[in-house]
């Protein structure tokens, strides 16, 4: 005796509707901040390689009085070179390394590999 083909695809189907339908709802983990604010550094070359041709770190340094240790910010770099549009790094290719605490965001320099062929670069951040 031959079992219909629906007999085995239809509970599979069943079973990821269901899925769909219940979800996953963690209402007890989200928290908002309505309230959210957006700063933006701007730096031009002049302003992040030293005079002796070295990358300047001070930019890597960030103070945001107004920045809650409970609240991580999000941060975003931008990058410029000569003649081309803006763009930044994808988030599957390289990942951003910042620490932040008592109002200080502390960028690592890594996140500049390609400082040296940059005309500009912006640096977001949403707390």
């Amino acid at each position: 005796m031959r079992s219909h083909p629906l007999f085995f695809i239809l509970p599979f189907l069943f079973s990821i509707i269901s899925q769909f339908i219940i979800g996953q709802d963690y209402p007890e983990n989200i928290k908002e901040f309505s309230p959210l604010r957006k700063r933006v550094y701007s730096f031009s070359k002049l302003d992040f390689i030293t005079s002796e041709g070295e990358f300047n770190e001070a930019i890597c340094t960030l103070v945001i009085p107004d920045l809650k240790e409970n609240s991580p910010p999000f941060i975003a770099i931008y990058y410029r070179r000569e003649n081309s549009r803006w763009f930044t790094e994808s988030l599957y290719r390289k990942r951003l390394r910042f620490s932040f605490k008592e109002g200080v965001v502390k960028l690592d320099q890594s996140n500049f590999w390609d400082w040296f062929e940059v005309e500009e670069i912006k640096i977001v951040v949403i707390y």
